[in-house]
């Protein structure tokens, strides 16, 4: 969702308010984990980072790990999100 707030700085009430719908808006999405996070990556980028994780399931298979469960893919994806390789 993109929001655009015009502020006429004459208008003293108006400036309160636009604070307080600026304020609502980051109370309710700030608080998500990846909140404020536009993740862009281009075709070479994604391409290096499925081969990474092809690479990295490959080795969790020989130490017995489920690589086609959901629940193997969240946790990737979660420790990529949590580190700034996107």
């Amino acid at each position: 969702m993109k929001i655009t707030i015009v502020i006429d700085t004459d208008d003293e009430r108006g400036i309160t308010d636009s604070y307080k719908i600026v304020n609502h808006f980051y109370s309710r999405i700030a608080t998500r984990p990846y909140a404020g996070r536009e993740l862009r990556f281009g075709k070479i980028r994604f391409i290096k980072m499925l081969r990474k994780f092809a690479k990295d399931a490959r080795t969790s298979e020989t130490e017995g790990e489920d690589t086609a469960s959901l629940k193997y893919s969240k946790v990737y994806a979660d420790r990529l999100f949590s580190e700034d390789t996107l």
